[in-house]
């Protein structure tokens, strides 16, 4: 039985490591991708860093969800893929049959709400080879398997969260992008592209939002700074998010969407602190914030919703929008044998922009 190194989680809170796996066999609506490229996802960090139960899967399967590649063998259904397509593996997974998925809604499927994909509970990408469903795979033509990479997720997942705020995005509202970061700076693009309303971006970094103001961001605000008025020395402890939404009220008296893709506490209440009524909050950060809501708690006519993933129609408009050099894709390459000192940069914060790893 041929073999091959992967990077696996083996137990919860130990990080990752390199194992030898055996090479995966395709099954008959499946294909055999060589990969090229992996994108690292903070997602990855708080996978790693869970506790026990906190996952309805057990460790033991290789990491790296955001993955692109060329097919190197095909199932004896898939007709619509030949060996050496390049392609991009979507991070949703889906069953493909049930009323969500034949509504084109996949990333609302039972199956993929078990928040279980390539890389999160199943074999991802980190390896030689990676098995998946042809249906999850969208052929690449004009763009190189390295940069699609982090399309997988953080280019299609912001642009299915813009997408659904959009309608609300008028000539003269503003929309505020909470976390500057990989799916932040995508957000920023899709705003930008979908929408004519004024983009304001806030982060903890200063270097990610230097980055965001330079692919669309009307404005950018450190996070923590103090509003006007005030000072640091008059800010009441732990009072950060308050004068980070005095900034952005000088600048709109509420924000039409509200984009946080962070997900904290604090974050969460920033949103609701800012944001207009008739407005639309969307949560994509995973970091297990809790928010008040109820009457009173949210600006009038104010949506709250939580946005996962992406849809396959998502991901294919966005590589499309890729391949018409409508997006900027900003990476910084790791060979396979660092895979541990690219998670390390992704965990501190010092990457300057998304990581990839190149096979």
């Amino acid at each position: 039985m041929a073999t091959m190194t992967a990077y696996r989680l083996l137990e919860w809170q130990a990080g990752g490591r390199y194992a030898d796996v055996p090479v995966p066999e395709p099954a008959a609506d499946e294909i055999l991708v060589r990969v090229r490229a992996v994108g690292l996802c903070h997602s990855d960090i708080l996978l790693q860093d869970s506790p026990p139960g906190a996952w309805p899967f057990d460790p033991g399967f290789t990491l790296g969800h955001e993955t692109a590649g060329h097919v190197a063998a095909r199932g004896a259904q898939v007709t619509n893929l030949a060996e050496g397509d390049p392609v991009l593996l979507s991070c949703v997974h889906s069953c493909g049959r049930c009323e969500r998925c034949l509504r084109g809604q996949e990333n609302y499927c039972a199956l993929s709400l078990r928040f279980t994909t390539r890389g999160v509970g199943l074999d991802g990408g980190l390896a030689e080879y990676v098995t998946a469903p042809a249906r999850e795979a969208v052929p690449l033509r004009a763009l190189d398997p390295a940069d699609a990479a982090v399309l997988a997720d953080a280019g299609a997942t912001a642009y299915h969260a813009v997408r659904t705020c959009a309608a609300v995005l008028h000539p003269g509202t503003a929309a505020l992008v909470i976390g500057a970061g990989g799916l932040g700076g995508f957000a920023v693009q899709h705003l930008r592209a979908l929408t004519r309303a004024t983009v304001i971006a806030v982060d903890t970094a200063a270097h990610r939002l230097e980055h965001a103001g330079r692919i669309g961001a009307h404005h950018t605000l450190l996070s923590g700074e103090p509003g006007p008025g005030r000072t640091p020395s008059s800010a009441p402890d732990g009072d950060t998010d308050d004068t980070t939404a005095d900034r952005i009220r000088a600048l709109t008296p509420g924000c039409a969407a509200v984009l946080d893709f962070v997900g904290t506490d604090d974050t969460l209440a920033l949103a609701v602190g800012v944001a207009a009524p008739v407005g639309r909050i969307v949560i994509c950060g995973a970091a297990g914030g809790q928010v008040p809501v109820g009457w009173g708690r949210l600006p009038g006519g104010c949506q709250l919703s939580v946005s996962y993933g992406h849809t396959l129609a998502d991901l294919r408009d966005v590589v499309t929008l890729a391949e018409q050099d409508a997006l900027h894709i900003a990476t910084e390459r790791f060979p396979f044998a660092q895979v541990g000192e690219a998670y390390r940069r992704l965990r501190e914060g010092t990457l300057t922009s998304r990581a990839v790893i190149t096979m």
